[in-house]
């Protein structure tokens, strides 16, 4: 039996294949036709019946960013996805591909991934951030993937830091999204330079055809004072929302993933600082916080969770 992981982004579908022993076969992406969601069905379809012919026996499980009933395999809602709303994406393929197929959110399966590829079942209590554009969670407790009444568990960047605050991408004011996503620290950078144009000529050597995070990360390497106090802020408020979770959940232990968590070294501290702060120790001082060194970890997870299912 071999596990099919299929991650769907915005821009490009991840596939993994993971054997029984846990270790990766194959991993390769394919562009996401967001214009089209039969094309998307048939594309994606296409692609398990090749990885079927060659591996016989497969199932497969599916990572989507956005709200998903996972005991219907229904996308509710996905936002970065042109869109799309109430998609049956398990009744779909499994009508072109005769395989059992389910669905899950895409911050489950990285910590899912977390807890059974990169940490090796050595933790059962684990929280995962997913921090890129945005910010998701993945809750792991006594082994066992939190999904809550509905399967809407998990959606931790949606915690209100800050009563009123920044606009959020959800709707909503104050999330710890809209502090933490890379919309929200590029929002902040922009802001604190003002003339654009003329910040960027002093940094001739860094690729700004766009700001993102990692370029961010560059400028802060540099010894830029802007970007490093950026990231000190970032630290501090991806401290609230870690400390949050701590005293609802108290994890054995707290794993960063995803873009983002590369500038760790520039964060890192002022997260500590802040846990620091608060009055009771005990969830905060036994907890680790791992640095994820899989970059594909939602995929990944998607394929080992098939043989674990």
């Amino acid at each position: 039996m071999y596990g099919i992981g299929i991650d769907i982004g915005g821009t490009n579908t991840k596939f993994a294949v993971v054997d029984n022993s846990f270790k990766i076969k194959e991993k390769f992406d394919i562009p996401t036709p967001l214009k089209s969601y039969r094309i998307f069905i048939q594309n994606i379809s296409n692609v398990i019946k090749n990885l079927k012919e060659k591996y016989k026996s497969i199932g497969v499980h599916i990572a989507v960013a956005g709200d998903v009933d996972y005991e219907k395999g229904i996308l509710r809602y996905a936002p970065n996805l042109s869109g799309w709303v109430y998609k049956e994406i398990k009744k779909d393929i499994e009508k072109e591909v005769k395989v059992e197929v389910s669905v899950d959110n895409d911050a489950n399966m990285a910590g899912y991934g977390a807890y059974i590829f990169e940490l090796k079942k050595k933790y059962k209590d684990i929280v995962t951030f997913t921090l890129g554009t945005g910010v998701g969670g993945g809750i792991i407790i006594d082994g066992k993937i939190i999904r809550g009444f509905n399967s809407t568990a998990g959606e931790i960047g949606h915690m209100v830091i800050v009563e009123n605050g920044s606009k959020c991408n959800c709707g909503n004011r104050g999330c710890l999204e809209a502090y933490c996503g890379s919309y929200g620290i590029i929002r902040e950078f922009m802001e604190a330079i003002g003339d654009y144009k003329s910040y960027i000529k002093k940094y001739m050597d860094i690729n700004f055809k766009k700001i993102d995070p990692y370029s961010l990360y560059l400028l802060a390497k540099k010894g830029d004072k802007i970007a490093i106090r950026l990231w000190k802020y970032y630290g501090y408020k991806l401290g609230t929302g870690i400390g949050n979770i701590l005293m609802i959940l108290n994890p054995q232990i707290v794993v960063l993933s995803g873009g983002v968590s590369k500038a760790a070294e520039f964060f890192m501290p002022y997260i500590k600082k802040r846990l620091s702060e608060y009055g009771i120790k005990t969830p905060v001082k036994n907890v680790k916080i791992h640095i994820s060194k899989e970059k594909d970890l939602g995929v990944v997870g998607s394929a080992c969770y098939v043989l674990e299912r």
